[in-house]
């Protein structure tokens, strides 16, 4: 069983004292504002997740053809000749390997492959990340197993057996773990998506998005709160292994696959021109499709060579953004356009 930890009051003669326990696992806790379908997401969208002791008891994620990496106290709990399931195919646990540092009365170092009998095919392997600072970043949540919302966190949390994904931003990070923190709806910094683990999937990973790739950058591993609240509740903190720390011990072991190739994006953008009388134009309109969160700029060249930003700061919508452009007032007969993603 994996392990997470919450305050609990005891109120012993003249003082009051707080008592640090743990309760089971890890899963998603989710906005009140907002409908539970708007997190669930298909099995099929993240076939290298993998159920470890039970549907909705743990998670590990293929990251080689014969490896699963997750959190040190959910791989404790299996044994070599285990058979877990890969995407509907069941294969033989081989060996189970915990960081040699893990100790299971502490949280650090909470990190293990499990490597397979036989390499698993018709999956692939999914990235660990190998950046810098994650600070500040957003972090992407898959888990499985009890749901609620942030006003009751983990009290009365259902267990449907779901798999949801939710994000947040990356608040601090130190030698072992990743920190955020579940924004109450109307605070600064909330996602649009925020929420963090609760009872149900430990190991679950926790992505970083760079260039269309997801890296796993962390591993669920166990929340807290400050005093008066409630694990899973607005205002809780959630911890994930932090993978970058652990590079070393596991390129030690694992000949990882060289990570997947930024996907080649191309969109053809519509220009829209209104002329004069006389056939000159006077103004430009120009549309593309954008992504909701994201920000993007258009630029302008006479001939492919030099790109000047003609408008920053777009902000994507999800759906088609169409802009007013002002010609640029070089004497060219040639003008390019093009939008980047900043």
């Amino acid at each position: 069983m994996s392990l997470r930890k919450t305050t609990m009051p005891i109120f012993p003669i003249a003082a009051v004292f707080f008592l640090l326990i743990q309760v089971n696992l890890t899963a998603i806790i989710i906005r009140d504002d907002l409908d539970d379908s708007d997190y669930v997401v298909n099995d099929s969208d993240y076939p290298a997740l993998v159920d470890l002791i039970e549907r909705g008891d743990c998670i590990g994620t293929l990251v080689h053809e014969s490896y699963l990496l997750t959190v040190a106290h959910c791989a404790a709990d299996l044994d070599a000749g285990d058979s877990l399931s890969v995407n509907g195919t069941e294969y033989t646990v081989a060996e189970i390997i915990l960081h040699p540092e893990w100790n299971q009365r502490r949280d650090e170092y909470d990190i293990a492959l499990v490597r397979f009998a036989e390499p698993v095919t018709g999956v692939t392997p999914l990235p660990i990340y190998r950046g810098g600072n994650e600070t500040g970043s957003l972090l992407t949540l898959v888990g499985r197993g009890v749901t609620n919302t942030g006003l009751r966190g983990e009290r009365g949390a259902n267990d449907d057996g779901k798999l949801r994904r939710c994000t947040n931003i990356i608040s601090s990070v130190d030698e072992h773990f990743i920190e955020i923190r579940f924004e109450r709806p109307g605070e600064d910094g909330i996602t649009p998506l925020e929420g963090v683990g609760a009872a149900g999937d430990s190991g679950c990973p926790a992505f970083i998005e760079i260039d269309g790739i997801y890296y796993i950058a962390g591993l669920n591993s166990w929340g807290d709160g400050p005093r008066g609240v409630r694990v899973g509740q607005y205002g809780a903190f959630d911890y994930q292994t932090r993978v970058t720390q652990y590079l070393e011990w596991l390129d030690s072991i694992v000949d990882f696959p060289p990570p997947p190739q930024p996907p080649a994006r191309m969109t053809i953008l519509e220009v829209g021109a209104t002329r004069n009388n006389e056939g000159f134009v006077e103004s430009l309109t120009l549309s593309f499709p954008s992504a909701a969160g994201k920000s993007y700029s258009i630029e302008h060249s006479p001939d492919m060579a030099s790109w000047q930003i003609t408008r920053s700061g777009i902000p994507g919508t999800g759906n088609i953004v169409t802009m007013p452009i002002v010609r640029p007032a070089e004497n060219s007969q040639s003008l390019f356009l093009r939008v980047r993603e900043e």
